[in-house]
């Protein structure tokens, strides 16, 4: 359950670092 918690925030954090380019 762990591991799902840090996938999609790893996820989330490179869309926004894309939205950021």
């Amino acid at each position: 359950m762990l591991q799902l918690f840090i996938y999609s925030l790893i996820f989330i954090s490179s869309i926004i670092f894309i939205n950021m380019i």
